[in-house]
């Protein structure tokens, strides 16, 4: 069953109220707080950890009132030129440590023109996820197990191919939820860029790489079989050259809508 996003949603409403109008600009770095390019203090967070009340949370993260530095969070917008996908700017446990213990985390996404955010999975987390600016196409691939029972004696071979996918095109200040553990995937299909903000219900959602997570199994022969056994349609020179070219980046450029916007790709 979903749970609640009761935090999740407190966190989408902040950043939805207080977000401006983007274009091709580098976020300027905060000189105080965390954030997105940077990794936390491994103390600070097993501070935080081990706290026992919250007296004792307050006074790990507020040393100095009225400081407010340790609660204070910066999502940078990396890849801003053109014939970059974007960036999915993530605040998590990792790099947040005033997160610990609040079952919230939060995403903003950059996503530049003809940008795919590419399918993935949140093993940990449900994800509200609501545009800001511009249009994104949003898809999810339903949760379908009809083929467990194999191929029964007597019965029908069961029945190949894909599973239904269900879209959407979102535009300002519309959103959809991923329920945890499914694929799903946000892509721009506009010249123009446009801007997301995701809450989980997690401080620590993950995130899989379907294709580069599925290609990163071994040996070779077991990937074949999942495939069918056809080796005219992969093969192990194939999967080398999928491994070798699947990117580790969270948001690429889709190449038509790349030449239809006279972009590089």
């Amino acid at each position: 069953m979903v749970k609640f996003l009761s935090l999740a949603h407190a966190v989408i409403l902040i950043a939805v109220a207080a977000a401006s109008p983007i274009a091709r600009y580098q976020s300027d770095l905060s000189s105080s707080g965390f954030n997105s390019n940077t990794n936390a203090s491994p103390a600070l967070k097993a501070a935080l950890t081990g706290a026992a009340s919250y007296d004792d949370r307050q006074a790990i993260l507020f040393t100095d009132p009225p400081d407010a530095t340790n609660i204070t969070f910066t999502f940078i917008n990396n890849t801003v030129t053109d014939g970059t996908g974007g960036t999915i700017a993530l605040s998590t446990v990792n790099n947040f440590p005033a997160l610990i213990g609040t079952k919230v985390a939060m995403a903003i996404g950059f996503v530049n023109p003809c940008g795919l955010n590419v399918p993935h999975s949140h093993p940990r987390a449900n994800e509200f996820l609501t545009v800001i600016q511009g249009e994104l196409i949003a898809g999810l691939v339903l949760e379908l197990n009809d083929g467990g029972r194999g191929h029964i004696v007597g019965q029908p071979a069961p029945v190949n191919g894909p599973i239904p996918q269900v879209n959407v095109t979102l535009s300002n200040y519309t959103g959809m939820l991923f329920p945890q553990g499914e694929t799903h995937f946000q892509f721009n299909p506009t010249c123009e860029p446009a801007l997301f903000a995701a809450a989980f219900d997690s401080s620590d959602p993950g995130r899989t790489q379907i294709a580069r997570n599925f290609f990163s199994n071994m040996p070779d022969e077991m990937l074949i079989a999942a495939m069918g056994s056809d080796q005219e349609v992969l093969d192990a020179k194939r999967i080398a050259e999928f491994r070798d070219n699947i990117p580790n980046s969270f948001a690429v450029v889709m190449e038509e809508c790349a030449v239809r916007c006279g972009l590089p790709h």
